[in-house]
């Protein structure tokens, strides 16, 4: 039961954001004219839909997972192929209406629409909660210390305040977790608020070994605490704007600064959650009863799809607009079959990424490291 509860709660957050997405693009498609045949929520073979007077088909596809808009001369979902031999049947005014038809820019408007969707949606929702309710905050305030760790060993105490980590002053719960995992000493340097007063600690970090099961088990550090409950913080309509705008450029640098550490060899695949993992999390959140908290894991989710469909990777957002901007630069299209062995190679890839995240996930899951690390030892 409780995992049924799981699913439908990710699959919820997830849908949604996908809409989001593909409102920004089919929105973008009709401002400049051109025809959606397809609008569908999920991937594969279509459970139910209707057509609307426009002659778009809205439905919902049989995979509960992702989404695309199909433009009329598309020859797949993503837009970036076309269907040559549908193109020369159409008349005049449907060649007009077909997204291949239209200008360099106009193409890579309905791209970045989808993603900016995405941002806007962000944007919005904070500013409404902002000034409606509040929006949760986690100080960087312990709020549990595990019996037997690292923190429990220096003395740390629920309720003490971070200031700084190594010299770095932190705002936010998550900056004391980011600089912990950045730190390269041996011991970490703290310096806390308790009572009113400052004291400075140094902790030697556990080091918790992450089992895996291809490559070499990972050793990570964990000082052993735990947030505080979030409060909640409202504001002015003119704070609440500008709180929006830092909390999408601040989330945008740490997407931003996790990739780097990935292709950089800092963090690996295992550091990365997938759908599996999302699912847990949305699953804890709607198990609590906190509709804010919920409110505002679809806007992490909603930045995290934005920016990562912007990547200039084919099959992505991002692929279509660097594709497009060459075919503008070089006066000429790309060669069509070529351009299909790319994207073919690049799903590929995505599909592996996916697997490995996915896999990872699920090592994640105390019930299934435990029966691994019997196994493997």
């Amino acid at each position: 039961m409780d995992m049924l509860y799981y699913i439908i709660s990710f699959l919820v957050i997830i849908n949604v954001i996908v809409f989001v997405h593909e409102v920004g693009h089919y929105l973008a498609a009709r401002k400049i004219g051109a025809r959606v045949m397809k609008f569908s929520i999920g991937m594969g073979p279509e459970l139910c839909g209707f057509d609307d007077k426009r002659g778009t088909r809205w439905c919902f596809s049989i995979l509960p997972v992702g989404g695309y808009v199909m433009m009329l001369g598309d020859a797949d979902a993503s837009s970036m192929t076309t269907d040559d031999e549908l193109l020369n049947e159409l008349n005049e005014t449907e060649k007009s209406q077909a997204l291949a038809n239209k200008s360099n820019f106009e193409k890579m408007l309905v791209a970045f629409c989808g993603p900016f969707a995405n941002y806007l949606y962000a944007f919005l929702v904070i500013i409404i909660l902002s000034i409606s309710s509040g929006v949760p905050f986690h100080e960087p305030t312990i709020g549990s210390v595990l019996p037997g760790s690292a923190a429990e060993k220096a003395c740390i105490i629920p309720g003490d305040k971070v200031l700084s980590v190594n010299g770095q002053r932190v705002e936010k719960y998550r900056d004391v977790v980011r600089a912990v995992f950045d730190s390269t000493d041996e011991k970490v340097h703290l310096v806390l608020e308790r009572e009113g007063k400052q004291l400075a600690i140094d902790v030697v970090p556990d080091l918790i070994e992450k089992k895996k099961i291809f490559g070499k088990n990972k050793k990570i550090k964990q000082l052993g605490i735990r947030s505080a409950e979030p409060i909640l913080i409202k504001k002015t309509f003119l704070e609440a704007v500008g709180y929006a705008f830092c909390e999408c450029l601040s989330s945008t640098k740490e997407i931003l600064a996790g990739l780097g550490d990935l292709f950089t060899a800092k963090r690996g695949l295992d550091d990365f959650g997938g759908i599996v993992h999302m699912a847990s999390v949305a699953g804890d959140i709607a198990k609590d009863g906190n509709l804010i908290l919920l409110i505002m894991y679809t806007v992490t989710l909603s930045l995290n799809l934005g920016l990562l469909n912007l990547l200039p990777l084919p099959v992505l957002d991002g692929g279509t607009i660097l594709i497009v901007f060459l075919e503008q630069v070089f006066r000429r299209k790309l060669n069509k079959k070529l351009l299909e062995y790319i994207m073919a190679g690049c799903a590929a890839f995505f599909i592996f990424i996916m697997a490995v995240v996915v896999v990872n996930d699920v090592l994640r899951i105390g019930c299934v490291s435990s029966f691994l690390s019997k196994i493997f030892g």
